[in-house]
């Protein structure tokens, strides 16, 4: 297993650099979409590297952390809520977030049809899921994917295509964008509550 727990000064310091422009512009422009004073969720956010892109663009948002690890979380930013747990088990209300965001760490977990339920349980009616992934069609993915699975983690790396269409089997719709050898899912909610 990869130790999370330890690395929170790493990925504090180097995380935000793995992000391409291209998508911090996208992210920006879904925070124009929200509302004022929403909440949004950072799902296995560690060092809150999304949620500090949405802080500079909207100061007015109330972001949370949900990661399992107590190092990582320990790094995260001051203006965000942090909240040890696990995505296939969410410690929320139901229909609470404006969004949800989970960036690089989808494959992480161990039940990815479950955590997918429980974003769509947090999400409000037309609230907006960004799942941000290693594409393991590409041969950087494929030697992560590897690499990952060598070192004992989950690792359900699933192609563009694929994870489009599992969240969408929870009730999402669902477009993708391709960044490289990494690619977002981009969800609304359904409208209606259920």
């Amino acid at each position: 297993m990869i130790p999370f727990d330890h690395l929170g000064p790493v990925f504090k310091r180097f995380a935000s650099l793995v992000y391409p422009q291209r998508f911090r512009n996208d992210l920006a422009s879904l925070s124009r979409r929200m509302e004022r004073g929403g909440h949004v969720l950072d799902a296995g956010g560690g060092t809150g590297v999304l949620s500090a892109f949405l802080y500079a663009q909207r100061k007015d948002l109330t972001f949370v952390l949900l990661d399992p690890a107590h190092g990582m979380l320990r790094h995260a930013p001051a203006f965000a809520v942090r909240t040890v747990g696990v995505a296939e088990s969410m410690p929320f209300p139901g229909h609470f977030f404006e969004a949800v965001m989970i960036g690089d760490a989808f494959h992480h977990c161990d039940d990815p049809d479950r955590a997918a339920e429980e974003m769509r349980r947090v999400l409000k009616p037309g609230g907006v899921l960004v799942v941000f992934e290693i594409d393991p069609e590409k041969a950087l993915g494929r030697f992560i994917a590897r690499a990952e699975r060598a070192l004992g983690e989950p690792a359900h790396f699933f192609a563009p295509g694929v994870l489009s269409a599992r969240l969408a089997e929870a009730g999402f719709a669902c477009t993708v964008s391709r960044y490289a050898w990494r690619y977002a899912v981009w969800c609304t909610a359904p409208r209606r509550a259920g």
